[in-house]
């Protein structure tokens, strides 16, 4: 079932980076502060209570981030991850401003800062976005790395390698033990470490690159066994022309996962249509994998077989498919 978890805004479609891999379309739309707040104080009587920012790059929109976050506080909700490119600014004074504003605003979620091997990594202005965030904030805990990991499986370990000795802490690969960057304070906070230093701890959320239905991804020997949408689902995603999706993955953008625009409509409204809505009830109540396997008793015929459930969903929606319902 869909239940809306998390409001994710994107106040712009614009960027500072041209990255290969990127897919949003750059939409000259931007998203009016009070719109957003509006639409906040509609989902927070229903028990939505987690704001993020995604883009775009949201950093391009300072105002933006900065009264939402204030309206966030204002109405006790909790902060997610704002989502960042790390590099956007054109000074360390800019930066350092900017990032002020938003820890006056309020502002205590995650920064998800994307390094992977699709963006040309510049380590001076990496660093120092990392440097300035744990100044401002007086913690060495808020960041964290964001990395897809393209189908060739090859990641940017020499750039975290040289981050990670940049920060004073090192990169921990090791079995059994998330991606990270991490210090000695960090690993042993019980003992003394030598240089007296916080503990730093940045998490590296590693995520496979999921194609687009544009793209050929059937190539795979057996179906996805994921049912349903765990992951990128159970969100309000408030596109910069207002539009609302179900998702915060690459296909939030089809049609198909569109349910609405903000400010005409309200949490009320999105959550009635997205109960109607096909493609929401396979990802959320059939599960993608159950209406395939309906969809071949029913003689449909896919291109190939896929193990990514993003692709299936998004080659769903884009090809309006009748789809059925599991039998209750």
């Amino acid at each position: 079932m869909f239940k809306p978890e998390e409001i994710i805004f994107a106040p712009t479609a614009e960027c500072n980076l041209a990255c290969p891999h990127c897919r949003v379309t750059r939409i000259p739309d931007r998203l009016e502060a009070r719109d957003a707040i509006a639409f906040m104080k509609s989902c927070r009587p229903n028990g939505l209570e987690r704001v993020s920012f995604s883009g775009g790059e949201p950093f391009l929109r300072p105002d933006f981030i900065c009264a939402v976050s204030r309206a966030a506080v204002e109405l006790d909700m909790l902060f997610g991850r704002l989502m960042t490119n790390g590099v956007w600014f054109d000074s360390p004074e800019h930066l350092q401003q900017t990032l002020t504003d938003l820890h006056r605003a309020g502002f205590d979620g995650k920064f998800g800062v994307s390094i992977d091997s699709y963006h040309d990594p510049n380590l001076r202005d990496l660093t120092l976005f990392f440097q300035t965030v744990f100044s401002v904030w007086g913690r060495r805990d808020c960041g964290e790395i964001i990395s897809t990991i393209p189908p060739d499986g090859a990641e940017p370990r020499e750039t975290l390698e040289k981050l990670a000795e940049r920060l004073g802490g090192r990169l921990v690969i090791e079995d059994g033990i998330p991606y990270s960057i991490v210090n000695d304070s960090f690993l042993n906070p019980g003992g003394n470490a030598a240089d007296g230093a916080e503990a730093l701890a940045i998490d590296i959320v590693r995520v496979p690159y999921s194609a687009p239905a544009g793209e050929n991804a059937w190539t795979s020997e057996t179906w996805f066994e994921n049912d349903f949408c765990r992951g990128p689902g159970n969100v309000f995603y408030v596109h910069p022309d207002g539009s609302v999706a179900v998702c915060c993955g690459f296909a939030n953008e089809n049609g198909g996962l569109i349910i609405g625009r903000i400010p005409a409509d309200g949490y009320r409204q999105l959550t009635r249509r997205a109960a109607a809505s096909p493609v929401v009830r396979a990802c959320f109540e059939d599960g993608l994998a159950t209406v395939r396997q309906l969809l071949e008793a029913q003689g449909s015929a896919f291109p190939g077989k896929t193990e990514d459930r993003c692709f299936f969903c998004d080659y769903l929606a884009k090809n309006d498919f009748p789809i059925p319902r599991r039998n209750r």
